[in-house]
C-alpha cells in the first residue's frame, strides 16, 4: 500500500499514513478513556512527535498504518494497522475508529471490502486475520456481523491494561478469494 496513493469508497478514503500526516484527532484518541479501554490500552497523552516516531517504527518493521478519512472535509476518522505475511499470503489487521463521531460498523462495513479487495488483488493475499481483545465489543460485533469466521478464542492471551488480570483475544479469519476482482 505504500506505493498506492489512495483507495476510495462512497464516503471514505484510505491512505497510507506518513509521519507528517499524524493528525490532531489521532493524538486525541490516545487520551480517550472509552476508546483506549476498548482496545486494552492505557490512556496516555502522546505528542505528535511520539506518534510520528511510532509511524516510522511501524513502516520500518514492514507493517502499515492506513488512515481512514471522510471524503467530505478529509477528516481523519480512524486507522488500520496491517501486518503482511507474504510467505503465507496472510494479513493481520487491526482497526480503530473515532467512535465519538462515527459509528464503527458503518465505517468498517464500507472500508473493509475495499481494503481487502486491494490486498487480495494487488498483493495476492489470500486470508485476512483479526485478533480482537475481548474488551473491544464494537469491533467483535462488526466482525461477527460481516461474515468473518470466528476461528477461536485465545484464552487469557494478554494482560489487561489496567488491573491485575488477563484478557481473552478473539481471532477472526476471512478467506479473500471472494474479494478478488474478476479477471478477463
Amino acid at each position: 500500500m505504500s506505493q498506492t496513493k489512495e483507495l476510495q469508497t462512497k464516503r471514505f478514503s484510505l491512505r497510507p499514513i506518513t509521519p507528517d500526516m499524524v493528525s490532531d484527532n489521532w493524538i486525541r484518541w490516545t487520551g480517550d478513556p472509552v476508546l483506549m479501554s476498548q482496545m486494552n490500552a492505557r490512556v496516555v497523552k502522546l505528542s505528535r512527535a511520539d506518534l510520528q516516531r511510532y509511524v516510522v517504527a511501524v513502516w520500518k518493521s514492514k507493517r502499515m498504518i492506513i488512515g481512514i478519512y471522510a471524503r467530505t472535509g478529509a477528516d481523519h476518522i480512524g486507522i488500520y494497522e496491517v501486518a503482511v505475511d507474504p510467505r503465507n499470503a496472510n494479513i493481520t489487521l487491526d482497526a480503530l475508529v473515532d467512535q465519538q463521531r462515527y459509528v464503527l460498523p458503518n465505517v468498517l462495513a464500507e472500508t473493509d471490502p475495499v481494503l481487502l479487495r486491494f490486498f487480495a488483488g494487488d498483493q495476492r493475499i489470500e486470508k485476512a486475520i483479526a485478533q480482537v481483545v475481548e474488551t473491544n465489543a464494537p469491533l467483535i460485533s462488526h466482525y461477527e456481523a460481516t461474515g468473518w469466521v470466528k476461528e477461536g478464542v485465545l484464552r487469557q492471551e494478554v494482560h489487561a491494561a489496567s488491573g491485575n488480570r488477563r484478557l481473552d483475544v478473539v481471532q477472526f479469519g476471512r478467506i479473500l478469494a471472494s474479494e478478488q476482482p474478476e479477471r478477463t
